[in-house]
């Protein structure tokens, strides 16, 4: 006897299905980074990777880059809530509200930087 512990999808659901009401801001995060857009995870991977320690940047050419990445995904987070309702909408605006405040901080240290505040 064959006891599954993770029940099949639903017929007509694969793998690769998404959320169609989410796509719109998908393309945009990832034309945003120019990355390319596939259904299948497996095909070998051509994105270019960022570096983890761009050794070449100032500390407020990162912290720009770090507030672009931020404003990127707070608009992502809020083009998501918006198509979201209850609890789920909750916990993306809840998203929301953590990049605001991560982006506070960043805005802070650069205008520190910027201007010896």
């Amino acid at each position: 006897m064959d006891k599954r512990l993770t029940p099949d999808p639903p017929a007509g659901l694969s793998a690769s299905h998404t959320d169609k009401r989410l796509d719109p801001a998908v393309e945009r995060a990832f034309a945003h980074y120019g990355l390319p857009m596939s259904d299948d995870p497996l095909k070998s991977d051509s994105r270019p990777r960022l570096p983890r320690k761009p050794a070449s940047l100032s500390v407020e050419d990162k912290l720009v880059n770090a507030s672009s990445i931020l404003q990127s995904a707070a608009a992502t987070a809020y083009e998501s809530a918006d198509q979201l309702d209850g609890s789920n909408r909750k916990l993306a605006m809840g998203t929301v509200h953590l990049i605001e405040l991560a982006q506070s901080w960043v805005d802070s240290v650069l205008d520190d930087e910027l201007f010896g505040r």
